[in-house]
């Protein structure tokens, strides 16, 4: 039997920033946090993600899909060829496998961020949820119980 030691909080100097999207608001959050210091808005411009799209056969809330960006992933796969940066991606189908991959790269005091289903997300409203693996955030530090 494996006894686990509690994680362990490192002080990490992160200046948060607000954003209106979560995809390049995490992307640039990150990247100013290497030392590039790169706005939202630069962002979705270098990674040419703004666009728009009416799917009327598509309906949420009863309404008409209506898109003003490309699909997930697209800034921050977009940004690595204008940067020359390398982004690793890490996908786990096991919950706990996942958390504890987070829990090691916070322990070493990394940033790291996140992509999740917005159906988990309980500030969305229930009507509005559906499986869709589009939300980003970030992770800088964990809260000991």
């Amino acid at each position: 039997m494996t006894q686990n030691n509690p994680p362990i909080t490192l002080p990490i100097e992160f200046k948060h920033q607000h954003a209106a999207h979560c995809e390049s608001g995490v992307i640039s959050s990150l990247l100013r946090h290497e030392g590039v210091e790169i706005s939202e808005a630069m962002a979705f411009g270098l990674s040419a993600a703004l666009s728009f799209a009416y799917l009327p056969f598509i309906k949420l809330g009863g309404l008409p899909l209506i898109a003003y960006r490309m699909p997930p992933r697209w800034i921050i796969k977009g940004l690595a060829k204008p940067l020359h940066a390398k982004f690793v991606f890490e996908t786990f189908k096991n919950p706990e496998a996942g958390k504890q991959r987070l829990d090691a790269l916070l322990a070493e005091g990394k940033v790291v961020g996140l992509q999740t289903s917005v159906y988990w997300l309980p500030y969305f409203p229930e009507d509005m949820r559906f499986h869709f693996n589009g939300h980003n955030f970030f992770e800088w530090r964990q809260v000991l119980n």
